[in-house]
């Protein structure tokens, strides 16, 4: 109950401290209503704009409602299921938009994850111990953690993988039409949550399949019903995907980047460690850290195995292992970074974390001996202890951010303008940041931004800094202008020859 009640406190803690990031200035882009090709006609055009202009596309209007949130995902970033936008596009007309207020939706959502994580372990393992160990193990993750604090559908994702995992669970024990109509909102629910979620989908078809062992019996005739209208209800946004697939493509060009296989693997490490350990706390002892984890995610593995029934393993593994098939693999033979981004295996991690919740429950019940219990103890608090102080960590670390340097330098000048370009009017990575950072100037500061190949003409006044600049604008102001930088390779100051 501690470590729940700690588990909260962290969800909640310090929520105004971490500014926006690139990928939630897109999200209040999008619960907004707005589209990216309206941002870039709008305000890319060269012309010098005050802060409030910019700021405009991350607040709501009178002018957008819901259904511009829908229509702009659908038309954009179909890929992006629409159910967390909307509901942020309503907490955003009830609360307000300032940093902490929104912030509090995905943590409130993150809290489902308790409820359903003990739902499924009762479903899985039939005992109550296992259930309590798993909502300690992802009360302090720092994973769950730190994604229950960013204005992204991911706390939403990891509650309804696990509420939907329950609810199919339950229907095959307990065939009533209640619990298989629960069984499809929750397939809908899920979907509209997240795309992927179409992979937890394929997993239970392959369990309900493999455990009526190929059998049209009641409880798989009531399962191809549930899931046919869960789909059914699913086929409205599968349509828009399928007719804007280009778009899909687009926006996921970065995923195809040809990445070292040693960056690849020093990222599955770094991501596969944030489950229960954040590396900077690990500093020098990662390596080993890493090692104890992965030794543990083996007899973790391997208790499933020998002590549980096969249904019960395989539906664990099958929340593992089609999104590591379809991330991992293709970076391996193709080449890319699609499996560098660990938002996207959260059904992995929480399919972790329920084996070694498993493996501490059995063995915490069933050690042979004193000595062999106390070990078992010893580790639980060990790891547990490592959540907790990763999540403190975390929770000190969101005050440090790129962003709130690169905007001070910002802020001590008077009147700066800030001079940046995008790749196309479809975006191509600055819009995020321009958005990010226009939270953080002053209200005085002002923006010139244009769209690639365009050279914007500057005003000949002092405070001019070139931020985050694509190469050819770069290269155009330098016939003119000194680049002295200022941070990195990201702000420079303009200074006439």
């Amino acid at each position: 109950m501690i470590l729940l009640l700690l588990g909260i406190f962290f969800r909640f803690a310090s929520l105004g401290e971490r500014p926006y990031w690139h990928d939630e200035a897109h999200t209040l882009l999008r619960s907004s209503g707005y589209t990216l090709t309206e941002i870039t006609t709008q305000i890319f055009n060269t012309q010098i704009l005050d802060r409030d202009q910019v700021l405009k596309f991350q607040q709501l209007s009178s002018e957008k409602t819901e259904f511009d949130v829908v229509r702009s995902l659908a038309t954009e970033e179909p890929h992006r299921a629409p159910l967390f936008y909307t509901l942020l596009h309503y907490w955003m007309r009830w609360f307000g938009n300032d940093l902490t207020s929104l912030r509090i939706l995905p943590s409130l959502l993150s809290l489902l994850v308790f409820p359903a994580i003990y739902w499924l372990c009762l479903e899985l393992f039939g005992l109550p111990s296992t259930g309590w160990i798993a909502i300690a193990l992802v009360s302090v993750s720092p994973f769950q953690v730190y994604y229950a604090q960013e204005v992204r559908e991911y706390s939403l994702w990891a509650a309804t993988t696990l509420f939907t995992s329950a609810a199919y669970l339950h229907a095959m024990r307990s065939p009533k039409k209640l619990a298989w109509s629960l069984y499809s909102v929750s397939i809908i629910l899920s979907l509209y949550t997240s795309l992927l979620s179409l992979l937890i989908w394929v997993g239970h078809c392959i369990h309900a399949i493999a455990s009526q062992k190929v059998k049209l019996t009641k409880p798989m005739s009531a399962f191809l019903k549930a899931s046919f209208l869960g789909f059914l209800g699913y086929l409205p946004w599968l349509f828009f995907v399928a007719v804007n697939l280009s778009q899909v493509e687009r926006s996921n060009a970065w995923m195809f980047q040809p990445t070292p296989l040693h960056t690849l693997l020093e990222s599955w490490v770094t991501n596969y460690q944030f489950i229960f350990l954040k590396r900077s706390l690990a500093g020098s002892w990662s390596f080993l850290f890493t090692t104890a984890i992965g030794l543990l995610t083996f007899l973790s593995a391997r208790s499933l195995i020998l002590r549980t029934r096969k249904a019960t393993w395989v539906l664990i593994a099958l929340l593992v292992l089609p999104l590591l098939i379809t991330f991992v693999v293709p970076d391996l033979i193709w080449g890319g970074l699609r499996s560098t981004n660990g938002r996207y295996f959260v059904p992995c991690y929480l399919g972790i974390q329920l084996a070694v919740a498993h493996l501490f429950a059995t063995q915490l019940k069933n050690g042979s001996n004193l000595l062999q219990k106390a070990f078992w103890r010893f580790a639980l608090v060990s790891i547990l202890t490592a959540g907790v102080l990763s999540c403190t960590v975390q929770m000190f670390q969101n005050r440090l951010s790129e962003d709130l340097a690169i905007a001070s330098m910002i802020n001590q000048a008077e009147n700066a303008i800030v001079v940046s370009a995008e790749e196309s009017y479809q975006g191509g990575g600055t819009i995020g940041d321009i958005l990010t950072l226009s939270h953080l100037v002053q209200p005085s500061t002002k923006f010139q931004l244009a769209i690639r190949h365009q050279v914007p003409s500057l005003p000949n006044q002092p405070n001019l800094y070139l931020y985050k600049p694509l190469t050819y604008l770069k290269q155009n102001l330098q016939q003119t202008y000194t680049l002295q930088p200022i941070y990195k390779d990201k702000l420079f100051q303009l200074l006439p020859k």
